[in-house]
């Protein structure tokens, strides 16, 4: 699992939110955010943003924070 994957994974779970939820609320695939937690699919700066505003959190990828 990649360092963002993780970071999802356990915001998400630790707000109880299943991954429908967060997909509704991002305007994503399910598939494509379980993709994202597995460190399958690298994840774009668009899509972490919607990630980001849906869980109202941000991520920090090296010396940046989205």
């Amino acid at each position: 699992m990649n360092n963002i994957g993780h970071q999802l994974k356990k915001i998400r779970l630790n707000r109880e939110m299943e991954i429908e939820i967060l997909a509704s609320l991002s305007g994503l695939h399910t598939e494509t955010i379980a993709a994202i937690e597995d460190g399958e699919l690298d994840v774009q700066v668009s899509t972490l943003a919607k990630i980001s505003e849906a869980l109202n959190c941000s991520f920090s990828i090296g010396d940046v924070s989205i």
